[in-house]
C-alpha cells in the first residue's frame, strides 16, 4: 500500500474503510472527511487508462485510506472472517467482513465488534494501479490502496503505516 487512498477507512470504509474500509462506525465527521478526501483520490484515478477487475477474493488483503485530516486508516482482511482497521498505526476496530453476491452485484461488508458499530457495505469497482475505487450503499464513493498484508500474530512494526 504505497499511499491509499483516499480513505480503512475506509475499508473504513476502515474498508470502513475499507471505509474505510476505511473503519465501519467513523464518527459523521470523520466519515465525511474520509468521504470527501477519496472523492478527490477517484477524481484522479478516473483518469488513469489502465484497469484490471476488482479482486475475486479479499482474504488476506489489506487497504489504506488517507482522511482530509492526514490520518491513515489501514484495514486488514484476515482468512478467519475478521478484520483489525489501524488509524496512523494503532488499533482502531476490530469485526467480521463478507465479501457475497448481493442484489446488486458482490459486497464487502464490514462489521465492528462494538454495540455501537454499524455493518457497512462497498461495492467494489475495478482496480487502477494498486486502487481500488468502491461505492457504499448511499452512493458514497471511496479509493483504497492495496498495501502489503501483515498476519495478525506479527509482532513486527507495521512499516506499511509509517509514511512515504
Amino acid at each position: 500500500m504505497r499511499s491509499i487512498v483516499t480513505s480503512a477507512q475506509a475499508l473504513a470504509l476502515p474498508l470502513c474503510a475499507l471505509a474505510a474500509l476505511p473503519g465501519c462506525s467513523p464518527s459523521e465527521e470523520e466519515g465525511e472527511a474520509i468521504a470527501t478526501a477519496q472523492q478527490v483520490a477517484e477524481g484522479q484515478a478516473a483518469a488513469s487508462p489502465s484497469s484490471a477487475p476488482a479482486p475475486d477474493g479479499f482474504a488476506a488483503t489489506a487497504w489504506r485510506a488517507l482522511a482530509a485530516d492526514g490520518a491513515r486508516y489501514t484495514t486488514y482482511l484476515d482468512q478467519d472472517g475478521t478484520y483489525r482497521d489501524l488509524r496512523n498505526g494503532d488499533p482502531w476496530q476490530t469485526g467480521e467482513w463478507t465479501y457475497a453476491d448481493g442484489e446488486d452485484g458482490k459486497r464487502l461488508c464490514l462489521r465492528p465488534d462494538a454495540d455501537t458499530g454499524i455493518e457497512r457495505c462497498w461495492e467494489p469497482d475495478r482496480m487502477r494501479g494498486d486502487m481500488m475505487r468502491l461505492e457504499g450503499e448511499t452512493g458514497t464513493l471511496i479509493e483504497l490502496e492495496s498495501v502489503e498484508y501483515v498476519l495478525p500474530s506479527a509482532k513486527s512494526s507495521d512499516a506499511s503505516d509509517d509514511p512515504a
